[in-house]
């Protein structure tokens, strides 16, 4: 079996993006989430590459929404978690629905994110902290529950150790 090139592959990937984004089936009665929409949830998070020797966490994440325009929004994500360097993460994230129609979303996602560790020294008494930014770059998919979107996102944070963070929840329409 042939090999893919990186071009081809990366062709491959916007040629499919192109199709999903130019889409133009979509009318008012099956959209589900609409522009002036607001929404705010949260859920678990795992992240990998920011415990001890490159492991993962667990976290909780807060987020909320504001729908620009039917297919673009904007928002604000926090994650706590409870490993042995105690991470957070803020994101301002920006989604772009490739489908929004009958119950169903999948977007992409790019934004920034913020990460600060806090290491505890132990017998040695005191904390030494350190933060760091980076690009936030992943995709999701949402359902529709009626004022509930059940949603799931996987997002990759292009800093030092690259944290991969996996994400489920629920968000609340407003």
């Amino acid at each position: 079996m042939k090999k893919l090139s990186h071009a081809t592959l990366v062709s491959l990937c916007f040629t499919v993006l192109f199709i999903f984004a130019t889409h133009s089936e979509l009318n008012a009665q099956t959209l589900f989430t609409q522009q002036g929409d607001i929404t705010a949830g949260g859920g678990l998070t795992l992240t990998t590459g920011v415990g001890s020797g490159g492991s993962g966490e667990i976290g909780i994440n807060g987020n909320g929404f504001y729908a620009i325009t039917d297919e673009i929004r904007a928002g604000l994500g926090i994650s706590l978690f409870f490993g042995d360097f105690s991470p957070t993460q803020i994101n301002i994230d920006g989604h772009y629905l490739f489908i929004n129609e009958n119950g169903l979303g999948v977007y992409g996602l790019a934004g920034l994110g913020y990460w600060r560790w806090t290491f505890d020294l132990g017998p040695f008494g005191g904390t030494v902290s350190t933060t760091t930014s980076g690009l936030n770059l992943g995709g999701g998919v949402e359902y529709d529950l009626g004022n509930f979107l059940l949603f799931g996102e996987a997002k990759l944070t292009t800093i030092g150790g690259t944290p991969f963070n996996i994400t489920g929840g629920i968000r609340l329409r407003f």
